[in-house]
């Protein structure tokens, strides 16, 4: 646990730190991410269909952490992940599958497949890559640099508890890529516009359900987790 006079960290343990992290992350993440401000996401629909199924999903690897801000003791910031190996394993990319019910998700899955098997340069084993799928921290604690300490530490206890070696994320937030990029030493592997992509699962292939899309676009990033000297 990390910690000072205003915050505390803390490594998310339980269902009940675990499903106010997940409505936080509902909660903002809409809000402050372009691409579901394109898609529309609200609340309640980020919450049922992706933040709360992806968190019980990581929950039990112990891998994900919260930020308390300890005047209020409420929760302000949030980091969710888990070994990329499982998800692999447990969610396997499959092209010839129905579509899903949001675009997105297609998007962001076929990038990851495409990183596991053309980008990465390695056979996938456990406890190699750790997959940071969220970081998300309350609008009014945002100028604190909370989201870069939560991004540092869970890197450097995925590699000194469980022996990861690389960090894996996609994000289409300018202030997470600097985070990866230029503060972690990050590498940009493949970067996609949205408004160009084509989504596979639908109409043959010729579907560009973000055509009217003018954010970011959306990359993928490996950071290597260098050893303690």
């Amino acid at each position: 646990m990390a910690s000072n006079d205003e915050y505390e960290m803390a490594l998310i343990e339980n269902e009940i730190d675990a499903h106010l992290c997940a409505k936080l992350i509902a909660e903002q993440f809409p809000l402050h991410n372009c691409l579901s401000a394109f898609y529309q996401s609200t609340p309640e629909k980020s919450f049922d269909e992706w933040v709360w199924p992806l968190m019980i999903n990581v929950l039990d690897e112990k891998l994900s952490f919260l930020i308390r801000y300890r005047p209020t003791n409420e929760i302000v910031a949030v980091i969710i992940a888990g070994d990329l190996f499982l998800e692999c394993k447990n969610h396997p990319y499959d092209v010839s599958t129905p579509a899903s019910h949001n675009p997105l998700i297609d998007l962001f899955d076929e990038m990851l497949d495409h990183f596991v098997h053309h980008d990465f340069d390695q056979q996938l084993k456990p406890n190699m890559i750790l997959f940071i799928s969220v970081v998300v921290t309350k609008f009014k604690h945002s100028s604190k640099g909370l989201a870069a300490q939560l991004s540092t530490h869970i890197c450097d206890y995925a590699r000194d508890t469980k022996g990861f070696q690389y960090a894996f994320v996609q994000t289409s937030n300018l202030a997470t890529r600097h985070i990866y990029v230029k503060k972690m030493n990050g590498k940009e592997m493949t970067i996609i516009d949205p408004a160009t992509w084509l989504w596979k699962k639908k109409d043959d292939g010729l579907s560009r359900p973000c055509k009217d899309y003018e954010g970011e676009p959306v990359v993928n990033i490996l950071i290597k987790l260098n050893q303690r000297k």
